[in-house]
């Protein structure tokens, strides 16, 4: 039976539709970003450009009985949010397809999957560095220590924000703290021996004064001075907004010539700080190698 030539392109979509499917199981459930920040659902034409308005802060007033209210003034700035493409681009050739034990297109689905999450954390975790609260901490000559995520909650908690709190840090930062927790001859944080055993039986974090750590090999390098450094934070969920576009897009083009087909995957989404305030960048040695 004969075929119009655009069924290649049609068939091709069918048979590649559970590529789509493994590459969102894994982009999502990969990515930790998205879990940590202010999230927004962009539609279809509505730009590439999300503006996302700030409120500033408002004060009650405390009055004596019969007496008239102040009219207060309420201001407020606004964010913008840039959409980018997140793309990945791979070449299935027939034989590969045909040859291959295992299922090709499964396996390029989660790592294209994962791909696109390291990329939409990296581009979140790269606006660390526009932290102001608490006016930074650490340098690249110190390690990342129990004291610094102390004093970080505490400067968020003196802006008047009540949590959730989370912290993002390179794994070569988090040794040192790590080490602290664990050290069995520390004796100056002994209400951290819980989390210390944790540390030990589960390889998790936890948390550190009502901030939940996490680990991420994203977290970007400080690039300054001779020791490696790299730029960690500590945040309310306030301080930072994930927009996206829909969920992982594909496009495929079988090539006759080439006895291949191209698949393309894309994610539409961008990262901005929303209150600097609402974080605290902490810049820290790596340790481990």
């Amino acid at each position: 039976m004969a075929y119009p030539n655009n069924q290649n392109t049609s068939w091709n979509d069918e048979f590649f539709a559970n590529l789509v499917v493994q590459a969102e199981f894994a982009a999502f459930e990969n990515s930790i970003a998205r879990q940590l920040v202010t999230v927004y659902d962009v539609p279809l034409n509505a730009g590439k450009t999300v503006q996302v308005p700030i409120w500033g802060s408002v004060s009650a007033s405390i009055i004596t009985d019969e007496s008239d209210a102040s009219l207060g003034q309420t201001t407020s700035t606004s964010a913008t949010i840039d959409l980018t493409e997140h793309v990945v681009y791979r070449q299935v050739t027939d034989m590969l397809r045909d040859s291959s034990y295992g299922n090709v297109m499964n396996d390029l689905g989660l790592i294209s999957g994962r791909a696109i999450a390291e990329s939409l954390d990296t581009q979140v975790f790269s606006k660390f560095t526009s932290f102001t609260g608490g006016g930074g901490l650490g340098s690249t000559s110190t390690e990342l220590t129990v004291d610094m995520l102390l004093r970080a909650g505490a400067a968020l908690r003196s802006a008047k924000l009540t949590g959730p709190f989370v912290a993002v840090v390179h794994p070569n930062c988090a040794y040192n703290l790590k080490k602290q927790l664990t050290y069995s001859a520390q004796t100056n944080i002994p209400a951290l021996s819980q989390v210390g055993d944790s540390v030990l039986s589960s390889f998790y974090i936890g948390g550190v004064a009502g901030i939940q750590v996490y680990e991420s090999s994203l977290v970007a390098a400080d690039g300054t001075g001779g020791a490696t450094a790299y730029i960690n934070g500590v945040f309310a969920p306030s301080a930072l907004g994930h927009a996206m576009r829909g969920g992982i897009d594909m496009n495929t083009l079988y090539l006759p010539k080439s006895r291949a087909t191209d698949v393309v995957m894309k994610a539409v989404a961008g990262a901005s700080v929303l209150q600097a305030g609402h974080g605290v960048k902490i810049i820290a040695e790596g340790t481990a190698s």
